[in-house]
This record gives structure tokens, C-alpha cells and sequence, in this order.
């Protein structure tokens, strides 16, 4: 069987991390052409990774290379645009997250790879974290009885020094910026843990100027994103869930945080993973909390160094959705891969989250 050649538009640090050094080690693939607006990180990561082909204009690549798939690694405000481009060429797609700058431009997307036979994805990253995967296993056993109420909460501090580059930016990012960044991974971890979706929402956001947390109404900088936003959410089988995402929250030498806790009839479990480990834990009513061991997961350690392998071990396996991509596109289908209907999902949630904390302040 020939090998897959796959391109990748976009050339930036992420896709260093996370879609090249996995599609290097796939068996079944070939990394035929990557693309950057410049063509100079292209340059460097081509090298690094001996791709043959570097474009600066994905249309070109596209027309020049018999590509099977692509990669989409740039900013939010083109994901459209070179989404609809592949899938008319017939291309099998992965897309970074957030799927778009809003619904309509998702549901586009979703549209056009349903009427196509391309096996299209969102990097969701977490859905294959050791604990994501153990809670999504314990609700489905019944451990705590019917999930009543929930806390997810998915945090960072690089944005203290300022809006991150073009996420936090409305014109490239959108203007829910830690929402479309952190927040679309958070939706979505919940949404796939309770097997259900949002409904309705209750949101706010908040600007960080002079060093305080300002809202919509009293924001200066015209394209500054959001950079701190909480809401609350409503499921369809009642749950309760409140959401907390942040790229301003000081995080000591954790770097990033995803803390999620689940209230059942029965007791409640409590996950906190980041680059000094994971933590799973569980209590029933009235008794003491006991921790469940993780496989492929380093337990939570506070007084250990940080580090990426740390928060996501996963990140060079078969489990990382680049992989599994491939491995859907070849028919090997044995674990669910995030698709454009779960994106889609996400980002209305996202646009609604938006709409509410413009409303408050109108009203």
C-alpha cells in the first residue's frame, strides 16, 4: 500500500509540536509539502523534517502536489477559506480549533464535508487525556449516580504581558479570544465526558487594560479579544455546568490548568492535570476521597519540575487526533475521531457565550 502524502498549511511553533513530529512517525505517511505566508518558517521546518515542497500560497500547493490530506494549522480567520479550498481539490482535512470565527462559517464547512467523502476533524486534543478518558469510562459505569452539576475550567497566564500575537485579537481571533483559544477545548472536553450537549448559556467576558478585567462597554482597544470569560450552561439532560477560561490567571510554574469536577446523586470526582501531573480523584457521600491510578498519566506532584510530557503524554502516540486522522482516512476507525459536527457544536456554543455577554451589557 502506498503511503499518504500529506500537506500542512501553516509553519508555526504548534504545528512544530504537534502535527509534524506525529505525522514523521506515522508508518503510513508522507509529508509532502508544508505552507506559510512567507515561506520562511515553512523553510525551517522543512529541514527539520526533510518535507520536499514549500509553498507560500496553499492554492499553488494545492493544485501543484497530489496531496491526499491536509493539515490546517493557522489563524482562526482563515480556516474557512483553505477548509472549503481542500475539500473542493477532495482533500481529507484536519482543522485547528476553534472550526471558525463563528457558526456560519462552521456550519459552511460542515456542510461541504458532508456532501464530500473526505474524512474531515478538529484537533481536539484532550478527548485522549489518560483522565478525560477514565471519567468519560467511570460516568458511563455509573459511578456517582446521575451527574447533577459540574465546574470545568481551562486556564493559562500568557496573556499578562498582553494579548498572545493574533489570538487575542478580534480580526484574526475573534473576539471571544481565550474562549476561541483555551474555551473551544473545554466545550468540547464536556460536551464528549457527559455525552451531551449545551442548550443555553449565560456568559461574560472581560478585557484585561491597566491591569484590571474591564467588560465589553468599557474596553479601549478596538481588536483586543477577550481575555478572561466565564459562563454558565444548561445541558440538555439538566445538568448544571459552570465554565471558567483564562489566559491572564497567574499560574505559579503549573503554565496551564484544566480543573473539571463532577457532582453526582452518589459522590463526586475531581480532575486537575497540568504540567506537574494529573490528579484523579473520587468520593462517595460522607466518606474519604480516594485518587485512581492513570495509566500513561504522571501523578500530580507538586514540588516535581514542569513539563509538556507532564500535561500531555499522549502528544507523540496513536492516540493524538493528527494520528488517528490518518488512521480514519486509511478505514482503521477503532477510536471516535472529532469531527467537523463536533466543531460545529463547540462553536455555537461559543457564539452563543458571545452573544449573551453583549446582551447583558445592552440591556
Amino acid at each position: 500500500m502506498s503511503k499518504l502524502k500529506i500537506g500542512v498549511v501553516g509553519a508555526s511553533w504548534f504545528a512544530d509540536l504537534w502535527y509534524l513530529p506525529v505525522l514523521q512517525m506515522h508508518p503510513d505517511v508522507t509529508l509532502s509539502a508544508i505552507c506559510s505566508r512567507t515561506g520562511e518558517s515553512a523553510k525551517r521546518l522543512a529541514e527539520k523534517y526533510n518535507i520536499e515542497n514549500v509553498y507560500i500560497d496553499y492554492k499553488e500547493m494545492f493544485e501543484k502536489e497530489n496531496l491526499d490530506g491536509v493539515c490546517i494549522v493557522t489563524p482562526n480567520d482563515s480556516h474557512k477559506d483553505i477548509t472549503l479550498a481542500a475539500i473542493e481539490k477532495g482533500l481529507h482535512v484536519i482543522c485547528e480549533k476553534p472550526m471558525a470565527l463563528n457558526a456560519v462559517e462552521a456550519e459552511e464547512m460542515e456542510k461541504a464535508a458532508r456532501a464530500s467523502s473526505v474524512v474531515h476533524a478538529i484537533n481536539f486534543t484532550y478527548r485522549e487525556h489518560p483522565g478525560i478518558q477514565k471519567l468519560l469510562e467511570l460516568i458511563k459505569d455509573g459511578l456517582i449516580g446521575n451527574i447533577h452539576e459540574a465546574f470545568f475550567e481551562y486556564t493559562g497566564d500568557y496573556g499578562l504581558n498582553g494579548p498572545p500575537g493574533w489570538r487575542g485579537t478580534i480580526s484574526t481571533g475573534g473576539i471571544g479570544g481565550v474562549l476561541q483559544d483555551l474555551g473551544s477545548h473545554l466545550i468540547d472536553v464536556a460536551q464528549y465526558i457527559l455525552q451531551d450537549e449545551i442548550i443555553n448559556v449565560h456568559g461574560s467576558l472581560s478585557f484585561m487594560e491597566d491591569d484590571r478585567l474591564v467588560n465589553v462597554s468599557k474596553k479601549q482597544s478596538k481588536d483586543q479579544a477577550a481575555d478572561s470569560v466565564s459562563f454558565t450552561a444548561h445541558f440538555s439532560n439538566l445538568v448544571r455546568a459552570s465554565f471558567y477560561t483564562s489566559w491572564v490567571a497567574p499560574q505559579g510554574n503549573k503554565h496551564q490548568t484544566i480543573d473539571i469536577k463532577l457532582y453526582g446523586s452518589k459522590g463526586s470526582i475531581h480532575l486537575l492535570t497540568c504540567e506537574l501531573g494529573t490528579s484523579l480523584r473520587y468520593a462517595m457521600k460522607g466518606e474519604e476521597w480516594r485518587e485512581i491510578s492513570l495509566e500513561g498519566a504522571t501523578p500530580l506532584q507538586w514540588d516535581e519540575k514542569p513539563s509538556e510530557e507532564k500535561f500531555r503524554p499522549w502528544r507523540i502516540t496513536n492516540r493524538n487526533e493528527v494520528w488517528k486522522w490518518v488512521d480514519h482516512i486509511l478505514g482503521r476507525k477503532d477510536r471516535e475521531l472529532a469531527t467537523f459536527t463536533s466543531g460545529l457544536s463547540v462553536q455555537r456554543v461559543i457564539d452563543e457565550v458571545i452573544v449573551s455577554a453583549e446582551k447583558k451589557i445592552n440591556e
